[in-house]
């Protein structure tokens, strides 16, 4: 896995052959294989078995695109489902589904524990969301990802009704702060069940974004591209960063611990902080 967090998480059946030969060719930065909601209960042990063989179809050696993740199921099955996967070491990472602090997590955590294969928390609960200052800072936790179709029953919500629901904000804003309190590499937007209304998924994601995201769960293909897009770095905006980190050092260099900006905007070490991010330079030598 690359030091960048993936921009689209496309969902994929586990147990649907066509979409299994498609999701490839999608375009996402990383895959899901689905073993859990989207398979019917009797059809839980095919779905593994396609996983197993998807993922040791992978080359073995050197770079391999998209990521392959896959959501494991609950309980005993999901014990299950994470050993045969990790047999197959070809994952990139397992999805815990309605992730909360306890036995089951101590024990998938204990099956991660070569540091090979990482983990991603599916925040679908309010006990979820509120044993986040345990279940986040856990070994091997990479990303978390709030699961909002199931949040919302679990809180008596009715269902998202609109592709710009604001609602559960205040959950957002909890995922996206004990992602960076715990130092994960990324807070998975949300999937929007809205998929024939592209222009919504774009708008609802650039409003994601702004509150901390750093990519977006999708469940149909068309939804990538544009997730792609709106998580993906815009060269004017990296341009942008790269201008500013220059004037910054300059200053800096020559004394100036904090100046106004071309457009009169007060610039300091905090604001440039989103700069050196996006741009991945580091800080002055000598500067404390």
């Amino acid at each position: 896995m690359s030091g960048q967090p993936p921009r689209s998480h496309l969902y994929v059946p586990a147990d649907q052959p066509r979409f299994l030969r498609a999701a490839p060719r999608s375009g996402a930065d990383a895959l899901i294989l689905d073993l859990e909601d989207a398979v019917a209960p009797s059809r839980k042990d095919e779905a593994r078995a396609a996983a197993v063989a998807f993922a040791e179809a992978r080359t073995a050696d050197g770079p391999r695109s998209p990521e392959l993740w896959v959501r494991i199921n609950e309980g005993a099955r999901g014990h299950d489902d994470a050993h045969a996967l990790l047999a197959t070491g070809r994952v990139d990472g397992l999805w815990m589904p309605k992730a909360t602090a306890g036995p089951e997590l101590d024990a998938l955590v204990g099956l991660l524990a070569d540091g090979a294969t990482a983990l991603g928390l599916l925040i679908e609960s309010a006990t979820g969301l509120l044993s986040l200052g345990d279940t986040a800072g856990r070994p091997g936790v990479l990303h978390l990802q709030l699961g909002e179709v199931d949040l919302r029953a679990d809180l008596r919500m009715a269902p998202d009704s609109a592709p710009g629901d604001q609602l559960l904000d205040w959950a957002r804003g909890l995922t996206v702060a004990h992602t960076a309190a715990h130092g994960l590499l990324s807070a998975v937007a949300p999937v929007s069940v809205h998929t024939s209304d592209p222009e919504a998924f774009r708008a609802s994601s650039l409003r994601l974004r702004a509150l901390g995201f750093q990519g977006r769960a999708c469940i149909h293909p068309s939804q990538v591209a544009v997730a792609n897009e709106v998580f993906g770095v815009d060269p004017g905006e990296l341009a942008d960063a790269h201008a500013l980190l220059d004037l910054f050092e300059r200053r800096v260099g020559a004394g100036s611990g904090v100046f106004r900006d071309s457009e009169g905007a007060m610039v300091d070490a905090a604001t440039v902080r989103r700069a050196r991010e996006l741009t991945g330079r580091g800080g002055l030598q000598n500067t404390p």
